[in-house]
């Protein structure tokens, strides 16, 4: 399967939309963006890093979250970027509003971010193929 990733543009969308409906500040720190962007495809050689979906949708969820890209919205546009990865490749993600706020926070937080295995976890245990 071929995997569709999102593009700086994508998540500077998502992020203006995150903004637009609720809120907050404009800015972004587009090397930082870019550079998060890149860790779901990395690698080398035969070598892939994040080789499941649930691994790369995790990333999404974990770096933009928790990596401060933007001046405000971060965690919004974590969530709203890893769900659309997943819709891209086929894939929801369902899970109750209340859920997400409390996770996603979580894992934006120094305090509280839990390792990267159980951010894979959950994306895993709430991701679901789409139906055609």
């Amino acid at each position: 399967m071929e995997v569709e990733y999102l593009e700086i543009d994508d998540v500077i969308q998502l992020h203006d939309l995150a903004l637009e409906k609720y809120g907050g500040l404009q800015g972004v720190d587009h090397s930082k963006l870019e550079a998060k962007l890149h860790l779901p495809m990395s690698g080398w050689g035969s070598f892939n890093r994040y080789p499941s979906l649930e691994e790369k949708a995790a990333v999404y969820l974990f770096e933009l979250a928790s990596g401060h890209c933007f001046r405000d919205g971060n965690k919004r546009t974590a969530y709203l970027s890893t769900f659309t990865f997943l819709d891209l490749n086929g894939y929801d993600l369902i899970v109750d509003d209340d859920e997400v706020f409390r996770f996603v926070k979580m894992v934006a937080d120094n305090e509280t971010r839990p390792p990267f295995s159980e951010v894979v976890g959950w994306t895993k245990k709430h991701m679901y193929k789409q139906e055609k």
